[in-house]
């Protein structure tokens, strides 16, 4: 009956007078369309660029050249996107830190880099970051544990857990330190010629002699674009050594292992190419000077907030609360909500908007923006001013997940900072433990889920344990854990893209039922009992929250609920991934940034991607 009410009321209620924000006489206007990593980061470049080019005395945004408008659908504490964190208060216990986002920092001097070219640093801006020392704890499904990513040089306590480390890897198979030591060697190689000639799109000529070698030796045994799988099983015998040196494929929404049904092994599509092994060696790397996992202190809330505090800082003019419904040429649709709610006329209710632009950049995610933002110069009024939840779903998405965040009343010391559950104890279980991966959303059954937790069919999972690094993200003697999933996506349906958003969550909700969920957190603590510490967890769990694909298509407009954005098959890497001028045939003063587009997905390659499209954008305005 909700449902049906809200429907009702989104058909029958008239169109309200639309108000017309013009632009302002002298100033050129672009308009940012979302708060996320890459809004944020774009916004704060051209908004410095523009103050340093008008006066290098000042940086009011009285002084600018282009006037820069941010505008987010959320409000100012979920600026940052999927970038942020959230509290629970608990009674009697006091106030639990929980990632909604990412919960590792990596490439630490993207970040930094930044605050630098926008004139800042940092440290004024409150962001500070720890390392987390070992990077990893693994854990298999038959108990066996081992700690990963050690940094060179150190002289404290932690050199006694990297030696335990590599004897444990020795127990995995023969040699097994020494095959870790080529595996990094070749990853190591393989970062240092991606990272700046195919990410950042920069030539770095110096970073190639190693990289052919280590492509080319013993015929070609690491040779980068042949499926992961075919390289880790030249390398090592143990399917757990293969699992521990893989499982960061996840991040890029593919899977290690070939698949002789498609082309190439399948790395068109959805298997990584063994050139992703750089990202075994950015998080686990002892030397390379890339490398390393590191913990912002006050959680991903504090690196959201820097980059909003750096954006004010550069004159960024930033409305929350303002959902853009319709993007064109000329300037955005938007629904405003009123900045007060004390009139009874007003209160909960939102103002009709259209933003003029001379440019306007699109941080929403590329497959939902293309369906459900960008407008027909010929679609009604009503239509470019109605929230809608579609997506493109001829893409190839990365995985979902199910996230639990839970507020714990005792210490988990059991566990690291960043843990990996990983199902390792064959070949078929650990193929099978992908299958989140490995379906087509448009090709399953909308009730068929990848994994039959009932079975305890294998899969893999991650645990975050903030205060472990940053004792700030839960009271004393208690605990925060955040509990990742993977999952699939959500399933496409034509029905629900006619439908007004709320309605359309609704509907997309119901493809993760409260009973899947409940058998899902069944599955993980059983899984989580093989430590001895975690036995019995159920009971001491205070609160909790569950996040979704739907929960996430519904915070963050993400395409399919797909937390990771799209994948990163070479069908969808590089030159083949949406680029800044995607909607450029169409729309010629539309531009977009984010994970979804070039050069990829996470924080570090956002900032990387926002760097370039601040870049282009500049020289569109001048």
């Amino acid at each position: 009956a909700f449902v049906f009410f809200i429907y009702l009321c989104s058909v029958v209620t008239p169109l309200k007078a639309l108000r017309t924000v013009s632009k302002i006489d002298g100033k050129k206007r672009v308009v940012i369309v979302g708060g996320g990593v890459g809004g944020l980061a774009v916004a704060s470049r051209i908004a410095a660029s523009s103050s340093r080019s008008k006066s290098n005395d000042s940086r009011n945004d009285d002084d600018s050249v282009v006037e820069v408008l941010l505008l987010e659908k959320n409000s100012e504490e979920m600026a940052g996107g999927r970038c942020g964190s959230f509290d629970r208060v608990i009674k009697g216990k006091g106030t639990f830190r929980h990632e909604r986002g990412p919960s590792l920092l990596l490439l630490k001097d993207e970040y930094e880099k930044l605050f630098t070219d926008c004139g800042s640093t940092s440290e004024q801006h409150d962001l500070k970051f720890a390392q987390c020392v070992p990077a990893y704890q693994v854990v298999f499904d038959d108990g066996d544990t081992v700690e990963l990513g050690f940094p060179g040089g150190r002289a404290d306590s932690k050199c006694n857990r990297e030696s335990l480390s590599r004897e444990k890897l020795d127990s995995f198979e023969k040699d097994g330190a020494t095959k870790w030591d080529e595996y990094m060697k070749a990853s190591s190689a393989f970062l240092d010629c991606g990272l700046p000639n195919f990410i950042e799109e920069r030539l770095d000529l110096a970073s190639f002699p190693e990289f052919v070698y280590q492509a080319l030796r013993q015929g070609g045994k690491c040779w980068p674009l042949k499926p992961h799988s075919d390289v880790l099983d030249a390398i090592f015998d143990s399917e757990k050594m293969k699992c521990l040196a893989s499982f960061q494929d996840l991040y890029v929404g593919l899977e290690p292992y070939r698949n002789n049904k498609q082309f190439g092994g399948g790395v068109i599509k959805k298997t990584a190419p063994a050139v992703f092994s750089l990202l075994a060696a950015l998080e686990l790397h002892p030397d390379n000077k890339r490398s390393g996992v590191f913990a912002p202190i006050g959680g991903f809330r504090a690196v959201s907030q820097a980059f909003l505090s750096l954006a004010k800082e550069n004159g960024v003019k930033i409305e929350f609360n303002a959902a853009v419904t319709g993007v064109s040429d000329t300037g955005v649709y938007c629904k405003k909500a009123h900045s007060s709610d004390k009139s009874p006329e007003t209160k909960g209710s939102a103002e009709d908007t259209f933003v003029e632009a001379d440019l306007v950049i699109i941080n929403a995610d590329v497959p939902y923006a293309a369906k459900s933002l960008i407008s027909s110069s010929d679609a009604p009024v009503k239509t470019k001013l109605t929230e809608k939840i579609d997506w493109d779903d001829s893409y190839d998405y990365s995985s979902g997940v199910i996230a639990f965040h839970w507020s714990v009343d005792k210490r988990l010391d059991g566990l690291n900072t960043h843990n990996v559950f990983l199902s390792a104890k064959n070949r078929s279980d650990a193929e099978q433990s992908w299958n989140a991966l490995r379906r087509d959303a448009k090709q399953r059954p909308i009730k068929d889920q990848a994994f039959s937790f009932e079975n305890m069919d294998p899969f893999n999972f991650y645990v975050h344990r903030a205060p472990q690094t940053d004792p700030t993200a839960s009271p004393d003697d208690c605990d925060s854990i955040m509990v990742l999933v993977p999952t699939d996506v959500l399933v496409r349906e034509d029905a629900n893209a006619k439908l007004p958003k709320a309605i359309a969550i609704e509907k997309y909700k119901a493809q993760f039922s409260d009973d899947f969920i409940d058998t899902v957190k069944k599955s993980v603590l059983t899984r989580l009992s093989v430590i001895e510490s975690l036995a019995g967890l159920k009971n001491h769990i205070l609160d909790e929250v569950v996040d979704t694909p739907a929960s996430y298509a519904d915070m963050y407009n993400l395409g399919a609920g797909a937390t990771f954005g799209l994948s990163h098959g070479f069908g969808q890497l590089s030159l083949t991934r949406p680029s800044a001028a995607f909607f450029e045939k169409s729309h010629k003063n539309i531009m977009c940034v984010g994970a979804s587009s070039r050069p990829g997905n996470g924080v570090p390659l956002v900032l990387i991607g926002a760097k370039s499209v601040a870049q282009m954008a500049i020289e569109r305005l001048k």
